[in-house]
């Protein structure tokens, strides 16, 4: 992999495990000795930024790796608008920057899906443009997954963005449907989008057990 590499990880929708993703890429990468970074740019609510920051033992800081925080849980333009937080993405960008001194990839979790505004108008996809970073989509295996990820790689490859692959995340415990089950192979046959692996569901979660957990994962990306 070629230094200061850009991920960006958006999502077919908001819960569909973009923080799990983050932190088992993480995780994953840090095993075979890259410098990894996290960022998220954008957070309405919640404690990702600490979550991922502490699991991954990052030394960064709060402000670099979350330069954009609002109170309620809601879609980011609201969110903003209600706190009176106006987003400058060139603030973004000069955060991107120091980490990428440090680190020699970043991923970056994105808020929501791919279409979900920032502002009133601009987007998450804008970001991604604007930060030049490459994408990957993470999606559920569930049965409606194929409409959703289909849009998401379409309105993606309109905008001529790179997309590295998808990796699904199985957010319940249990056996898999039919639709979990074949819902990876048919998206990718549908789209030539690869699979890049899939996170099982973690009962609890311990960074140790990340690269056992998902050994089938495809990292050449």
């Amino acid at each position: 992999m070629r230094k200061n590499r850009t991920i960006f990880i958006t999502a077919t929708d908001t819960g569909v495990g973009k923080t799990i993703t983050c932190l088992c890429l993480g995780a994953l990468l840090k095993a075979k000795g890259y410098r990894v970074g996290v960022m998220k740019p954008v957070q309405c609510a919640g404690d990702d930024v600490q979550f991922l920051k502490q699991k991954l033992q990052l030394q960064d800081d709060l402000k670099s790796i979350n330069p954009f925080y609002a109170p309620e849980p809601l879609s980011p333009h609201l969110a903003f608008r209600r706190a009176k937080i106006k987003f400058d993405q060139r603030k973004v960008q000069k955060c991107l920057k120091v980490l990428q001194r440090d680190h020699e990839i970043v991923l970056i979790e994105g808020a929501g899906g791919l279409m979900v505004p920032i502002t009133d108008d601009y987007y998450n996809a804008d970001l991604i443009k604007d930060l030049k970073a490459e994408v990957i989509i993470v999606t559920r295996l569930g049965l409606g997954t194929i409409n959703h990820t289909l849009l998401t790689i379409n309105e993606l490859e309109k905008r001529k963005l790179k997309i590295l692959g998808l990796i699904f995340c199985q957010t319940k415990p249990g056996k898999k449907s039919i639709p979990e089950s074949t819902n990876p192979e048919e998206i990718s046959k549908l789209s030539g989008i690869k699979v890049l692996g899939i996170i099982p569901y973690f009962k609890k979660f311990n960074v140790k057990d990340v690269p056992l957990q998902c050994q089938n994962f495809e990292l050449n990306i």
